[in-house]
């Protein structure tokens, strides 16, 4: 079979990789299409080539069911990249992402994938592969795990920085619970594709000299909600200076270090932070019940390559293209 490897220096190759072994316990899934994730960049503009590729938004169909009850051959499936051990007191309530033990799939970005059965999730018969990356991975499992932690925010502004898949996503969950998006970026492509997605507001960071001033006055005042996703620390600063009294900022873009001050920007602004890593396994019903109520997730795709153009789709992705790149092995 043939696979992806990350050289670094923005290089990519096809090569070909070992079958995945049909172990107990283990699916191995053809894959059908795989998301191109900004947690991959780093690796990919890094310096040392990898042994193969950190993709982890999967869907495909089983081939080999490793002996599971669950899962026959044939089935169609997604995968959790988040792998909880199963076991502890956290995976036993769906919430891998709070297991002590857990690690991160990776190597997804390949014609087949040996992964552990517990980590899997069916997808209904009329959802398309790449509608299956978006549910069952980050496009929309990061934004509705984010829905859930900021609670109601409908007619309430929300203030979205970046405008990568991450930050859409975000746009695209809040605009269907009812908020007033207003996205922040310097990608005018990224920013088109987030008023496609229902962004009531776009500002262009190259256009304006007081970002804090424009968003108040698009918003009439200083956002109740903030959700920060570009992964740069000067955007969560700004959004802990910008949100209200009372107000939430939720950081889900991965970043360094930054200094906050407990008394000045919590305490006296009655303000709460918090980060969400990924969602919940148990989410997964509740996100499709959301599709059934009209959520179109699939709104979020970008473009789609070959398996192939992988070196052209992980250069798109540097180069700012708008939404989420999809490989089909």
């Amino acid at each position: 079979m043939i696979a992806v490897r990350v050289m670094g220096n923005r290089q990519i190759e096809i090569v070909e990789a070992q079958e995945p072994n049909p172990n107990p316990g283990r699916l191995a899934i053809d894959v059908k299409a795989s998301g191109i994730c900004g947690s991959e960049m780093p690796a990919y503009r890094g310096t040392q080539p990898r042994p193969s590729n950190n993709g982890h938004e999967i869907a495909g169909v089983v081939v080999h069911n490793g002996g599971s009850v669950r899962f026959q051959v044939g089935a169609r499936v997604g995968v959790h990249a988040v792998w909880g051990c199963g076991e502890c007191a956290e995976c036993e309530q769906g919430r891998y992402t709070r297991c002590p033990r857990l690690r991160h799939s990776g190597g997804g970005h390949s014609e087949r994938v040996s992964v552990p059965e517990h980590v899997c999730l069916p997808m209904p018969d009329d959802m398309s592969f790449e509608e299956g990356v978006l549910y069952t991975g980050d496009g929309l499992g990061v934004p509705y795990r984010v829905s859930q932690r900021l609670g109601e925010t409908r007619g309430e502004w929300v203030c979205v920085t970046g405008a990568g898949p991450i930050g859409l996503g975000n746009t695209l969950v809040q605009t269907f619970l009812g908020a007033r998006v207003v996205v922040l970026d310097m990608n005018p492509r990224r920013l088109e594709f987030a008023r496609r997605l229902g962004a009531e507001a776009t500002l262009n960071l190259n256009e304006i000299d007081r970002p804090d001033e424009a968003v108040i006055e698009t918003a009439g005042g200083l956002p109740r909600y903030c959700i920060e996703a570009s992964g740069k620390p000067q955007a969560l600063r700004f959004l802990l200076d910008i949100a209200r009294k009372g107000g939430t900022v939720m950081a889900v873009g991965e970043q360094g270090e930054l200094p906050v001050s407990p008394s000045r920007d919590l305490i006296h602004k009655d303000l709460t932070l918090m980060g969400s890593l990924y969602y919940h396994f148990s989410d997964y019903p509740d996100m499709l019940a959301m599709r059934q109520m009209g959520l179109r997730a699939e709104r979020l795709i970008g473009r789609r390559y070959p398996l192939q153009e992988a070196a052209a789709a992980f250069q798109a992705f540097d180069e700012g293209a708008p939404g989420k790149l999809i490989l089909n092995p």
